[in-house]
């Protein structure tokens, strides 16, 4: 049984991963065939990330505050361009 709590809990951690790496493709992709959208898209992603960082805190306590802050720093990190992958002028 712990062998297969254990293949398991890799399995998950490959798919996450699989995961990760898809967004991140289709993250590039689209700044490829959308520069601007996705300009606008990571200002809003800032400016999410700074409302975040100046709100009261939740009821549910500092914990729930960090983990969302976190989501949505990731989110603005993740939606940034990345100077290794230029952007085609359309």
């Amino acid at each position: 049984m712990p062998d297969d709590v254990r293949t398991s809990q890799h399995d998950l951690v490959v798919r996450v991963a699989t995961l990760e790496l898809l967004v991140s493709d289709l993250i590039d992709l689209l700044w490829r065939v959308d520069p601007r959208g996705m300009e606008q898209l990571a200002g809003e992603a800032d400016h999410d990330l700074q409302i975040q960082h100046n709100r009261t805190p939740l009821p549910a306590g500092e914990h729930q505050r960090l983990r969302l802050f976190n989501v949505l720093q990731d989110r603005r990190r993740r939606l940034q361009h990345r100077r290794g992958h230029p952007v085609e002028a359309a």
